[in-house]
């Protein structure tokens, strides 16, 4: 009995180590993984110039589960079936420039090294390949990062007494850059000041001085098909005041300055808001 179990347990350990010499390789695997086990490789993207989100909107497009129209929608930044993107460059700026413009694309601002453009879905992968470009990714937009606050200011700072000595902002100009210009017009001649300057966007690249394309009540269109509804709502959220507010705060503290006002949508916006700004010798910027 004594020699059988000594039989039975050296067979046993024969076997515990023919199974470990199987699987330890597989257990090894490339090292990347916690205590040598094996992670899967990251999944290439079919065009890896463009952004993960890009991708599978041409994904959704070529399959025919979205219309580029649609597609388009999901992204914060859209105009028809464009998407608004930031293309980076390594050289050929006035290249690319030329292909996104005779291919339905527009671009809105150029730099040395990107372009920011609304660019056709259908479009994107052969951008991706285009001589030069890098990298091809959407454009976020900001967003608020603060709630709806009402101006206390004066008795935060205790400005009041600043502005008996004479101290009130005259020929002081400020610049104030934010989001959420609602009831603008209808505070300017009361809280604000009546001549209210303004570099107001409707869309990355494209402004007016007119301060009602500032001031304008956000909500969701009617139209705008129900799979896109979250990301309007996440691009417009509703009659945000926070850039009126700070306005406020700041003709509250220093009631005789000149007030600038911008809502740039993209990097590129915001470098001509402060070079306008600069420009018109605004010497405060928020």
């Amino acid at each position: 009995m004594i020699r059988r179990k000594r039989l039975f347990s050296l067979l046993a350990i024969l076997t515990l180590l023919i199974s470990l010499t199987i699987v330890a390789p597989i257990a090894q695997g490339d090292g990347d993984g916690p205590q040598g086990f094996s992670v899967s490789e990251k999944q290439e993207q079919p065009y890896p110039n463009l952004g993960s989100h890009l991708n599978r909107l041409i994904a959704a497009v070529e399959s025919g589960g979205l219309s580029p129209q649609i597609a388009a929608a999901d992204s914060l930044l859209y105009s028809g079936e464009s998407v608004a993107v930031t293309i980076y460059l390594s050289g050929n700026v006035d290249g690319v420039v030329s292909f996104i413009e005779n291919n339905g694309g527009d671009p809105r601002n150029v730099g040395e090294d990107y372009i920011e453009a609304y660019v056709p879905v259908t479009l994107l992968a052969e951008l991706s390949g285009q001589l030069g470009v890098t990298r091809v990714q959407e454009i976020i937009p900001p967003e608020p990062s603060y709630g709806n606050y009402v101006s206390q200011g004066v008795e935060t700072h205790l400005s009041e007494a600043w502005n008996q000595a004479g101290y009130s902002g005259q020929e002081v100009k400020v610049g104030v850059i934010d989001l959420g210009f609602y009831r603008l017009l209808e505070m300017s001649g009361a809280e604000l000041p009546a001549d209210i300057q303004g570099m107001c966007y409707t869309g990355v690249g494209e402004f007016s001085n007119d301060l009602s394309d500032c001031d304008v009540v956000d909500e969701v269109s009617p139209r705008t098909p129900p799979q896109c509804v979250e990301a309007a709502q996440r691009r417009a959220p509703e009659n945000s005041v926070h850039g009126t507010a700070v306005s406020e705060a700041v003709i509250d503290i220093a009631p005789d300055v000149s007030l600038y006002v911008a809502n740039p949508y993209s990097r590129g916006d915001m470098q001509d808001v402060v070079e306008w700004m600069a420009s018109e010798g605004v010497s405060v910027i928020n």
